[in-house]
């Protein structure tokens, strides 16, 4: 379960093995021993991982049913027009904005 939570997030955000290995500081073979199972990272690997992609352990070993943290192709096409050059304002006024339209759905 691990190795294709692994995966899912990866291939969700566009990067490669290497990107990972690189983010993480280890071998891109270590990282992809992870993703196929082979080998299961430390515990300060795990939590690298964890932190990094904004997800539970719990998540990454298959104890949270919940894929809520998997973005469908239509969140991910708005998440990367969201990038570094917004200022914490605008951010701030999506975030409000998005807030507004869960609530306008619900009524």
């Amino acid at each position: 379960m691990f190795g294709m939570r692994l995966t899912q997030l990866r291939k969700q955000r566009g990067l490669t093995q290497n990107d990972v290995a690189k983010i993480l500081g280890i071998a891109r073979t270590t990282y992809s021993s992870y993703e196929q199972g082979r080998r299961s990272p430390d515990v300060d690997i795990q939590n690298k991982i964890a932190d990094y992609f904004n997800v539970s352990l719990d998540y990454l070993h298959g104890r949270e049913k919940t894929d809520d943290y998997l973005l469908t192709e239509k969140q991910l096409r708005v998440a990367s027009h969201i990038d570094d050059v917004l200022v914490e304002e605008q951010l701030e006024e999506i975030i409000h904005y998005i807030e507004f339209m869960k609530q306008k759905k619900q009524k």
